[in-house]
């Protein structure tokens, strides 16, 4: 459907003046018309068929359709379009309002009453609106549905739901640990009946801990019983959850024979590895490996012609173009370099300090290798480039997405001067200071600048639930960046820029801004508001007039301080301490509170909570990855007294990120009970997440 202000209208009718009369009384009600007219049924058909239409207006009269027609018209074409009857003094009588909604309209108004009109219109069209978005909840609801049932039919973990002991769902994995055949023969076999009975008291002990705390249960080695009768060492966990609105119990049983155990963990090992379409690493591995040592070249190579490929011959054929290419940049690698599939249409090659490979010398000759090289999908042959930007990098300097974002940003000058290129970043030393802006930079300057003068910009909100109570609702807060065709870019290329030519400062303060408008408002509705987490940058940091700049904004809102939890960085703590402390102290003043996020990475981390007490410190993602990986118990020792030591200070810990499952179990055991992640939710544009459902 359009914006609320704009209206795809059709009206059938044949008079002019009429027509005329009605469209002024809705553009003086401020809706912008895009207007279709008709006067008979092919027309109107045409339209309806054809055109993207939000509103129909049908004036009653017998040389034009009627409204039985009319709606036929909608139902065949599979729309949802509201008919509104226009009705003049002639027919006013003839034609009563019962008669008007059962012949197929959905409201009217008299010609005469231009209020009748626009209050009709308004009417449908918040009904439409609201059907729309019904309609897309549901969509996306079955899909996401689609989506879980998918994974859990095709993981190669054991998983099964249980309801009041009995089994209500288990997928294929878990019937062939089992070895049942089909589902149906688990239908009436209770849990307790899959141990042998000297482990079915454990088993149930497990099953009433997991249901009384509401949380998951750590894995506890049991045994299992085979259809056949026979006895498999097995790792078992649970957790309580819901199944078709019913209370049951998620049950994930891993083989612990040692040889199962193995052969297990390198079939996982291997396909978190690598890409299946082109054989090349995974980007996960690729970003994991370059987090660890980043010192040599990082190349990011972009394929010209992807798009083009895609839409004109689909996904089975750009696939093998993407593998052919892949394979040709294979046969160049030497022993140490790692070569990725990236991203749609993007592959990223790291040669290590060591490599023989020169980056400029190899990107070269990729470039010249795609270029030569023919192509043969189907029955077509074709030729196509590639630019390739290079981002040399020292280790322990940047983090992993920093040296690709300068690779991209190198790639995308390669691009603009017409491709089949290569592009060295250059670091913006000096650029700030002598007011000249380096090239490699200029578009997301303009980006920039464009956004804050038109207002492309927009806030999402991730929530930050609580696995322990019902408590406030929290949001993380995301700065959306839109190009001039409405489309999001991604943040962390925007912002670092941003923060380079000093021009972050003014987004944090439209994000502020913003949050405070969205708390006022809900304020206004009586209801209580959420509290926001918005992170600032550098920039606003060390700006001497942030504070009371803030100070003004809080007290123009009227908005309480508690409602609000500023953001900042570990690393950007570290190099401004002074200031952050300087912060801290004014922050409490307000009310507001302070999250240290990218939290726990460094070897002072504890120095740093100590020294601030901030409010929240959100753990480092990686820091939560690596933890849910490794066995190695110094990390574990680590994360206990890192978490203790929050305790003691009173600091509430939110782990961020977390996407998976073993994510989630690798924080619980330290009690850590405040989670933000996709697996809880994914951002979206409103604040409207449902906090009880996670309320014990």
């Amino acid at each position: 459907m359009s914006d609320p202000s704009d209206i795809n209208l059709l009206i059938v009718d044949r008079s002019r003046s009429d027509i005329d009369r009605v469209v002024k009384t809705l553009q003086d009600d401020n809706y912008r018309i895009e207007l279709i007219e008709a006067d008979a049924v092919d027309q109107a058909r045409n339209a309806i068929d054809y055109r993207l239409l939000d509103l129909i207006l049908l004036r009653l009269d017998e040389t034009l359709p009627a409204i039985a027609e009319m709606r036929l018209m909608v139902a065949e074409a599979h729309q949802d379009i509201p008919i509104i009857a226009m009705v003049d003094q002639e027919r006013r009588q003839q034609h009563k309002p019962a008669w008007l909604l059962e012949q197929g309209a959905d409201n009217y108004f008299y010609l005469e009453d231009a209020d009748h009109l626009a209050a009709a219109v308004r009417k449908e069209l918040a009904h439409l609106r609201a059907r729309k978005q019904g309609h897309s909840f549901e969509t996306r609801f079955k899909e996401t549905e689609t989506r879980v049932q998918a994974l859990l039919e095709n993981t190669q973990e054991a998983v099964a739901y249980i309801h009041e002991g009995v089994h209500i769902y288990a997928n294929p994995a878990y019937l062939q640990l089992f070895g049942y055949e089909r589902k149906e023969d688990l239908a009436n076999i209770q849990l307790v009946h899959m141990v042998p009975p000297t482990y079915r008291d454990a088993l149930k002990s497990i099953l009433r801990r997991s249901i009384r705390s509401g949380k998951a249960v750590e894995p506890v080695e049991l045994v299992g019983l085979r259809s056949n009768g026979k006895n498999i060492p097995i790792m078992l966990e649970c957790a309580p959850t819901r199944m078709n609105d019913e209370p049951c119990t998620q049950i994930i049983v891993r083989d612990a024979t040692p040889e199962s155990n193995t052969v297990n963990q390198q079939q996982l090992e291997d396909l978190l590895k690598h890409d299946d379409a082109t054989g090349l690493y995974s980007r996960r591995f690729f970003m994991e490996t370059l987090e660890i040592d980043h010192e040599g070249s990082v190349l990011y190579v972009l394929l010209t012609d992807y798009a083009p490929i895609r839409h004109a011959m689909g996904f089975e054929a750009v696939e093998q173009f993407v593998s052919e290419v892949a394979l040709l940049i294979k046969n160049l690698l030497s022993h140490g370099d790692i070569a990725a599939h990236f991203a749609s249409g993007v592959l990223t090659i790291f040669l290590p300090a060591g490599s023989p490979n020169d980056a400029v010398t190899f990107a070269g000759r990729i470039c010249s290798v795609v270029a030569e090289h023919s192509f043969q999908l189907g029955s077509k042959m074709f030729t196509t480039t590639c630019c390739i930007g290079i981002c040399r990098a020292k280790d322990g300097q940047e983090t992993a997405i920093q040296i690709l974002s300068h690779a991209d940003r190198a790639c995308e000058l390669a691009r603009q001067k017409g491709g089949n290129r290569v592009e060295i970043y250059t670091p913006p030393s000096t650029e700030k200071k002598s007011g000249v802006i380096n090239p490699q930079d200029e578009p997301i300057i303009r980006l920039i600048r464009n956004a804050l003068t038109k207002g492309q910009l927009g806030l999402h909100y991730q929530p930050i639930v609580s696995f322990a109570a019902a408590e406030d609702a929290r949001y993380k807060v995301y700065l959306q960046v839109m190009d001039e065709e409405g489309k999001p870019q991604p943040i962390e290329k925007v912002g670092a820029v941003a923060v380079r030519y000093g021009a972050m400062g003014a987004m944090d303060k439209w994000t502020l801004i913003r949050a405070l408008s969205v708390l006022a408002e809900i304020r206004q509705d009586a209801l209580k508001p959420p509290i926001l987490f918005v992170r600032i940058s550098r920039n606003s940091i060390v700006d001497k007039q942030f504070f009371d700049w803030m100070s003004k904004a809080f007290k123009d809102s009227r908005v309480p301080g508690q409602h609000l939890v500023l953001e900042i960085k570990e690393d950007n703590v570290e190099d401004c301490f002074e200031e952050v402390k300087y912060l801290r102290g004014r922050l409490r003043e307000l009310g507001c509170g302070l999250a240290l996020s990218h939290f726990g990475g460094k070897a002072h981390s504890d120095r740093l909570l100590r020294d601030l007490t901030p409010d929240y410190i959100k753990l480092d993602g990686s820091l939560i990855e690596r933890l849910a990986k490794s066995k190695d118990e110094n990390s574990r020792r680590a994360m206990a007294t890192l978490s203790e030591q929050a305790q003691q200070l009173k600091v509430r810990v939110v782990a961020s990120g977390v996407s998976t499952a073993p994510q989630m179990a690798s924080i619980w055991q330290f009690g850590v009970t405040l989670v933000q992640g996709n697996m809880v939710a994914e951002a979206g544009p409103r604040l409207d997440f449902d906090f009880r459902q996670y309320a014990s």
